[in-house]
Order: C-alpha cells, then sequence, then structure tokens
C-alpha cells in the first residue's frame, strides 16, 4: 500500500539532553565554588592587606615617637607606650578596625584601642596564634592571620611581632663603655641631652631586645556580607539547575513517551499498511482535490496504477480506464455507498476481471467532506462459481435423466438381444440373416457397455483408499500400453524424481484414469510423436502428474469442453473418458486442467494432496 503522510520524529536520543543537563550542572557548579573561592581569598587578602597596612603604620608611629622623645632628651621607657596609645586610639577610628593592641611577651596588652583593656592579658587562643611567628629576625615584620570565632562574635585578626628600636639604631649608638672620643655624633650629642650617665643607653638597649605583638581585629561583616551573596547566589543557581533538571526531566519523559506513541503508532500503521494490501478487495481513495492519497496491490493489478502516475497525481490519470473515471465523477458529500456498479477489467496482461464498484464519501469527525473511496471487488471467481453451479446442476440432472433412461433401455435391449440370438440360432452359416443377427447382437452389446459408463459417471462411488506409490502406478499404466504405443509410432518418455511422498488414494480409480489419459495422448499422434510423463512434488503438499503429447491438439473454442460428458472428438468416442477422469480425480480433492494450443500437441495436469 502506498499513502500520502507527513511525519516528522524526534532523532535527538533523550539521554543527549539528560548529558547535556548533567554537563550544565558540572559546569555552573565548578564556577559558583570558584567564585566562591576567589571571593573568599580575595576578601582574605583585602583584610590582611588592611591589618597589614595598621601594624605598619603603628610601628612606624611608635618608632618615630622613640627617636623623637631620644632626640628630645625625653624618657623613651615610659613615654613610647603613651605615644602607641594614642596612635591606636586615633587609627580606631578607620572603619571596620574591630581591635589595637599591643601586647609584650607575657601577653599583657600595653596599649590599645580601647583603654579599660589596658594591662589585661590577652585570651589563650591569642597567645597560641602569637607562637606561630616568635621566631621572625629582629629587622623583619612577619605577619600572620588567622578567622577567631570567640564569645564576643568572629573576626579577622592579623599580629605581627616588632622591636621599638632598630638595630641600625643601636648600631648608631656603638657599645655602651666605649670612650668618648671613638662615640659617634649623634652619641655625643644625646649625652649633651641626657648627661654623661649612660642609663639611658641601657634603657635603650633594653628596648631593642624586647619583643612586642601588634595585634589588629577587623570586623568582618563585609567579608560574611560578601560571601553570603555568593552563598545566596549559589542557592539561586541551584534552584534554577534543579528547574532545568526538573524540566529537562520532564523533557525527557515526554520525548520517551512521543517515542514510544510513534513506534507504537508506526506498528499499528505497518499493520494497517499490511492488511490494507493483503485484502482481496481495491481500494483506491482520493481527496477533495482529486488528487489519488491511497490505494493498494490489488486494486494496482487491476487498474494498472504505477508507482510513477499514483500518488499526488489527479485523478486524471483514470482517463484510459473510463469505468473508474466514471465512477469518482460526482462523488456526493453523503455519508454511505451512493453508488454501485458491475463492470468489466481488462488488465494489462489482458485478463478481463468482472469487478463491482462501490463509492462511499469521506467525511470527518466535523462532518466535511474530505475525499472519496472507490472499493474494487473482483466478481470473477464468483462468476466461475456461479458458471460451476449451473454446470453442475446440468450434470446433475443429466445423471438422474441418464440413470432413468438407463433403467428404462436395458429391458428393452436385454429383449432385443435375446429375440437375436434366437434368430441366429435358427439361420444357417452363411445366410444373411445370421449375420444380421450378428450385427444386432454387437450394437445391443455396445449400448450396454455406453449405458453402463454413463451409469458409472452418473452414480456416486466410494473410493477404496489406501497407500499408494504413484511413480510404481504411472509405471505399470506406461508398460501396459507400451504395445500399444509401439504400434502407433509413440515413444513414450518417464521423468520421475528419486523420492516422492505416498498417495491416500484408490488405485484402481487413479489406474483408470492415467489409462484413460495415455490413450487418449497415443490416439491423437496419429503420424508417431512422443509422450512425455513427469511428476513432482508442489509447495501445496500435493503430487502434479503431467501428461504431455505432440498430437493435433484442440482448438482453444473446444478447451472449456473437454470435461462435459459426451464430448469427443474421435468418432468412435463416447465422450465419457475424461468427464470419469475428472470426477475420479476431483473425489480423491484433486483437480485435473487441460492445456492446448490446436497443431502443438496437449498437456493435462493432474494434482492429488498426499
Amino acid at each position: 500500500m502506498r499513502i500520502v503522510r507527513k511525519q516528522r520524529l524526534a532523532r535527538v536520543s533523550p539521554w543527549v539532553l539528560a548529558a547535556a543537563c548533567g554537563l550544565l550542572a558540572v559546569i555552573i557548579a565548578v564556577f559558583a565554588v570558584n567564585n566562591y573561592r576567589r571571593d573568599k581569598v580575595l576578601m582574605t587578602d583585602i583584610l590582611l592587606e588592611k591589618g597589614v597596612t595598621l601594624i605598619r603604620f603603628v610601628a612606624s608611629s611608635a618608632r618615630s615617637s622613640i627617636y623623637s622623645s631620644i632626640r628630645s632628651g625625653q624618657d623613651v621607657a615610659s613615654l613610647w607606650t603613651n605615644n602607641v596609645q594614642r596612635v591606636f586610639e586615633h587609627a580606631s577610628g578607620h572603619p571596620g578596625v574591630r581591635f589595637l593592641g599591643l601586647v609584650d611577651s607575657e601577653g599583657v596588652i600595653l596599649a590599645n584601642s580601647v583603654p579599660e583593656s589596658r594591662l589585661r592579658k590577652v585570651p589563650d587562643e591569642t597567645r597560641d596564634f602569637l607562637r606561630a611567628i616568635e621566631g621572625a629576625e629582629d629587622n623583619t615584620i612577619t605577619f600572620s592571620y588567622r578567622i577567631s570565632k570567640e564569645d564576643k562574635g568572629t573576626f579577622f585578626q592579623v599580629a605581627a611581632f616588632f622591636t621599638p628600636v632598630g638595630d641600625r639604631f643601636i648600631k648608631r649608638l656603638g657599645p655602651v663603655g666605649s670612650q668618648q672620643g671613638e662615640r659617634s655624633e649623634i652619641v655625643r650629642k644625646m649625652m649633651r641631652l641626657h648627661g654623661t650617665d649612660l642609663q639611658w643607653m641601657h634603657r635603650i638597649e633594653g628596648l631593642a631586645r624586647q619583643k612586642y605583638a601588634i595585634i589588629v581585629e577587623l570586623d568582618m561583616k563585609q567579608y560574611k556580607q560578601r560571601l553570603q551573596r555568593q552563598k545566596l547566589e549559589i542557592i539561586i543557581l541551584s534552584i534554577v539547575l534543579l528547574l532545568v533538571g526538573f524540566g529537562g526531566w520532564l523533557s525527557m519523559l515526554t520525548l520517551e513517551g512521543l517515542k514510544g506513541s510513534q513506534s507504537r503508532l508506526r506498528r499499528v500503521e505497518a499493520f494497517r499498511d499490511i492488511l490494507i494490501s493483503s485484502l482481496p478487495v481495491g481500494l483506491i481513495a482520493i481527496d477533495s482535490k482529486g488528487q489519488i492519497i491511497l490505494y493498494n496491490r490489488f486494486s494496482q493489478d487491476l487498474t494498472g496504477i504505477s508507482e510513477k502516475f499514483a500518488l499526488g497525481n489527479n485523478s486524471l490519470i483514470f482517463n484510459d480506464i473510463p469505468e473508474i473515471k466514471e465512477a469518482f465523477e460526482g462523488s456526493s458529500v453523503r455519508a454511505g455507498f451512493d453508488f454501485q456498479k458491475e463492470v468489466q477489467l481488462v488488465t494489462e496482461s489482458g485478463v478481463c476481471h468482472t469487478v463491482q464498484l462501490n463509492r462511499m464519501a469521506i467525511i470527518d469527525r466535523d462532518g466535511t467532506f474530505v475525499g472519496t473511496l472507490l472499493m474494487i471487488q473482483d466478481l470473477s471467481q464468483v462468476k466461475n462459481l456461479e458458471e460451476d453451479l449451473r454446470r453442475s446442476e446440468r450434470l446433475a440432472a443429466l445423471g438422474k435423466m441418464a440413470a432413468g433412461v438407463a433403467h428404462e433401455l436395458r429391458n428393452p435391449l436385454s429383449s432385443i438381444k435375446g429375440l437375436a440370438l434366437v434368430l441366429r440360432s435358427k439361420s444357417c452359416n452363411e445366410n444373411h440373416d445370421r449375420e444380421a443377427a450378428d450385427i444386432l447382437v454387437q450394437e445391443v452389446e455396445r449400448l450396454n457397455r455406453s449405458i453402463s459408463e454413463l451409469l458409472d459417471y452418473a452414480r456416486p462411488q466410494k473410493l477404496q483408499k489406501n497407500k499408494v506409490d504413484i511413480q510404481k502406478l504411472l509405471k505399470k499404466a506406461v508398460s501396459l500400453l507400451s504395445m500399444d504405443a509401439e504400434a502407433s509410432g509413440v515413444q513414450m518418455v518417464t521423468d520421475f524424481p528419486e523420492v516422492l511422498p505416498m498417495l491416500n488414494a484408490d488405485e484402481d480409480k487413479l489406474n483408470q484414469v492415467f489409462l484413460n489419459l495415455f490413450l487418449n495422448s497415443i490416439q491423437a499422434m496419429t503420424g508417431g510423436g512422443t509422450l512425455t510423463v513427469s511428476t513432482e512434488k508442489t509447495d501445496e503438499e500435493s503430487i502434479k502428474v503431467v501428461v504431455t503429447d505432440t498430437g493435433c491438439g484442440i482448438s482453444a473454442e473446444n478447451i472449456s469442453r473437454v470435461f462435459d460428458p459426451y464430448f469427443t472428438t474421435k468418432p468412435e468416442g463416447t465422450g465419457l473418458g475424461m468427464a470419469m477422469s475428472a470426477k475420479i480425480v476431483e473425489e480423491h480433492g484433486g483437480s485435473i486442467t487441460f492445456e492446448s494450443e490446436e497443431g502443438k500437441g496437449a498437456s493435462v495436469i493432474v494434482e492429488i494432496p498426499y
């Protein structure tokens, strides 16, 4: 079957969509985590840079105040912490600064941005934190940081050790016990300010040996806000990804369902196509514009629709078939069959078929006319069956009549034969009456034989079926007629396969059939010829026997009458031989056909199921 249809199928696997969603999830997750880590590192670096800047500022301010005190002759040991305290109080005004403190080696807070916390000790966690930078050299400032979580909250803590007086300044002062002439100009200047008592130098050297820690605690509010925004973005991306994944999952399910529906639809369509194509009824459908949209093989064989001129072409293709064209013209919009007609169609091979055309309008659910369907039903077999039935009825009536006539004729014939025998017995040997009596007896006997054959044909017979080897039976029949064939100049040839199934048949009846067929073929070859007998097994679980001769054949108008009773082309024939053979074969459930062309011999094909 061929049918116009437009169909779009999803060619992309749903797992491709799932893989794409998974890859998108991985990419978003990687970017989100990297952004979170980058912002965390960036905020940490910013806080660390701010803390380092404050520590450097405090350290430089502290040393500047110490040097200023030394130059002005003030007491360095008692004043520098006060100067650092002022620096802390000034620096604490910067936004984000939570705490600034100066801590000695014992953990005591010497100065801080919160005056009331002065001379208190730092917590143990902070002291453990300060031990990480105790090994730093005197001339370097080593910074360390951490995120501390204490009772007062979470804060960013940066610390560094430093010495109030650097080594470079101590070297410029020189050793405490050196002579005055060996001291530098700056020391002599300091001695004029502080006097010759060198205790101030001892105090300065004491400061140089001490290590103090500067601690900066910064508020992490901005840090937390930035991280919270990143977390919120990650949550939003996760929700979006979840929604995308859920949508992809639903799309995948929808696509799978669509593919399943399309697969089921294709199976239904394939089944429908096979069903319509196998229907023993021709179907031709056209749309409302007259375009052919459907036809099956049966209609193609009957009308000659070809692949080249079928689907999508105008129904004017049927111009060469006026019966089909007439059936499509004047299509009605009423539902149901509105056109029925019996016509004769001749196929491209020249075979004539009697068909019935039935036209029906195609109406959709809305009641709109969408096309016309033409059904073509081949009535040739029905017509043949009707003819066979009429023929069978005639033969049955003939058989009944023959049985009655034979019964009525036999009694008078018996009387005639008896009187003829009496007449012959009373006549002399050379008398003409005796010769007439012999002729009368012979004719009576011939009539009796004809009546017996007629009764055998008309009366139902019960077959005596047994296992029969068809090849053995045929060889026996050939050997029985070999002498007659040689006398007529006929050569008998057999073509048998090695093995054939056994038949369940009446051997005597089949022997009668084939003897009759062989004898007819020999009699048809008056000038000699070849009689060929072949056998083969067919796909329909039957054995086919073909008897072919090279005789005179039979004309085309007489082929259909070969198996009719009393039809014969031989002057001395009764016309019941072929009819009786056909009856026996049919009683075995087989078939017998006759093929011939006048002047070119004839073939009789017998098929008997095994």
